[in-house]
């Protein structure tokens, strides 16, 4: 399917609707996958209640990172928005039809017409106040419906039988944590974990590292991430600080390949302290991006220019 078919196809659905659908209460799933097959269905719940379509792929640790922030804030909206999560590795006919560069994306289905809603892997509290527009703006096109939230049955409430081993309660806060937006807190609490339980410093490592860079990038503010691009693109290579925080953007963008292949560029231009801070990033990075398939290749590049 083409854009202009998508558009299309979006913009005849919206002519069938009449006004007597708003403030309707619906039937569905607040959280659902989504395909090609099914997208004119997404539309025509578009024309009652907003649809939030979450690009991702399994492979990207941003994506993971943004995805249970959406879940949540959904739940917490009450039915007044939908998600719609799109892996794009499976569904390439969609995310083409979408032009999507780069994963996590998110886009908005309101009234039937498509439109970008934000990149990357935002903090909880941005997340927030885009959804509080995204009603805004639902509200002013007469789009005031929402899907029924159900309680969980009470069969499935009942303890499991064999329940997986619970994390840490300070583990679990700092989890918390990140889920809230609240990075510089979350850092904290893993770095005191670790100082009280260094046998489990492997384990908390990734976690730590996701935590450590969305700081880094909270501290730039959410519209940072083109702009430290663009100034490390603009900055000399032994511009470390510039480098740095162009990494850490196109990281958080989903841009892993964009992100190493910068790092990389530091390691080989650099010596002492500026090369082992580069160095050290690329660390966080694997760390972050766990069982990429890029991480073995970009690992023995490293190991190269270092010994």
């Amino acid at each position: 399917m083409s854009e202009n078919q998508l558009k299309n196809q979006a913009s005849a659905s919206v002519g069938d609707e009449t006004s007597e659908s708003a403030g309707a209460v619906l039937d569905g799933d607040l959280v659902r996958d989504a395909t090609i097959a099914e997208f004119p269905q997404l539309v025509e719940l578009s024309k009652q209640v907003p649809v939030v379509l979450d690009m991702w792929a399994p492979w990207c640790a941003p994506c993971r990172q943004l995805g249970p922030v959406l879940e949540q804030l959904v739940q917490e909206y009450a039915g007044k928005i939908a998600l719609a999560k799109v892996n794009v590795d499976e569904q390439a006919e969609l995310a083409q039809a979408f032009r999507v560069q780069s994963v996590p994306a998110v886009f908005l289905l309101l009234d039937g017409h498509p439109a970008p809603l934000f990149t990357g892997a935002l903090p909880a509290s941005t997340v927030r106040a885009a959804f509080d527009k995204v009603l805004e703006l639902a509200a002013s096109q007469g789009v005031a419906g929402r899907l029924r939230v159900h309680e969980a049955p009470a069969e499935s409430l009942a303890p499991r039988e064999t329940p997986e081993p619970e994390l840490p309660e300070a583990l679990r806060e700092a989890a918390k944590l990140v889920t809230a937006g609240e990075f510089a807190p979350a850092v904290k609490a893993y770095e005191e974990y670790v100082r009280e339980n260094p046998e489990e410093e492997t384990a908390v490592a990734p976690l730590l590292a996701r935590a450590r860079l969305g700081a880094r990038v909270e501290s730039d503010g959410t519209a940072a991430g083109v702009a430290a691009v663009e100034r490390g693109n603009a900055a000399p290579t032994t511009d470390v600080p510039a480098q740095l925080a162009a990494a850490d953007a196109e990281l958080n963008a989903g841009n892993a390949v964009e992100a190493l292949s910068r790092l990389l560029a530091v390691v080989r231009m650099t010596t002492g302290a500026d090369r082992e801070a580069a160095r050290a990033r690329m660390v966080e990075f694997f760390a972050i991006l766990g069982d990429d398939p890029i991480v073995p290749a970009m690992r023995s590049r490293l190991a190269t220019l270092l010994y």
